[in-house]
């Protein structure tokens, strides 16, 4: 009695074939756009966002971006409010307000959407100048973590940690009160 379903099985060796020329004929397709310039759709991509962008959909003001492409500053245009503002860039409005002082939004008003000038916590300290080559130097106070200040002035963790490695003591590295730490990349002013 046979068990046989009428398919015939491949070799093992022949799927091993099989499967490294699909893999190859799909990276010599990914290869060719990236020469192209093109993504894998044939679209052309994203020119390199300028510190100054049009805000995306939903905003018509511009964002103003740091070395890092982050969101700091969005100038404000006639309809805008706190609460579509917060909304967009995943804040409260109640957040937004706390970074700002004006009590209500005027066409060309620079909203901080950081809070850089606000002590926050686990980033309640302050700068206190620039090194010499232009990055600002913070000291901190009790409480203060990497996150806390990496998260305030818009710089990615990992950005933090690689400028102040002569800090870095341990895995958890949580600077002590009164040091001073240094963040890579200034806002754009």
């Amino acid at each position: 009695m046979s068990h046989s379903s009428g398919v015939k099985r491949i070799p093992p060796a022949a799927a091993v074939l099989l499967a490294a020329v699909l893999l190859a004929a799909v990276l010599a397709v990914l290869l060719a756009a990236c020469e192209s310039g093109a993504d894998a759709q044939g679209e052309s991509p994203a020119a390199a966002a300028p510190a100054t962008t049009p805000a995306p959909a939903g905003l018509q003001g511009t964002t103003e971006t740091n070395g890092f492409f982050q969101p700091m500053r969005y100038t404000a245009v006639d309809g805008d409010t706190w609460e579509g503002i917060a909304a967009h860039f995943r804040m409260t409005p109640e957040i937004l307000r706390s970074f700002n002082e004006p009590a209500s939004i005027a066409a060309g008003e620079v909203i901080d959407l950081r809070g850089v000038d606000v002590p926050q916590l686990g980033a309640g300290g302050s700068v206190t100048g620039k090194d010499g080559q232009g990055r600002l130097q913070y000291e901190t106070i009790a409480g203060d973590t990497p996150s806390g200040i990496a998260s305030r002035y818009g710089v990615p963790l990992y950005a933090l940690r690689i400028a102040n490695l002569n800090l870095l003591t341990s895995h958890e590295w949580i600077p002590p009160a009164g040091t001073t730490v240094t963040i890579p990349s200034p806002t754009t002013n």
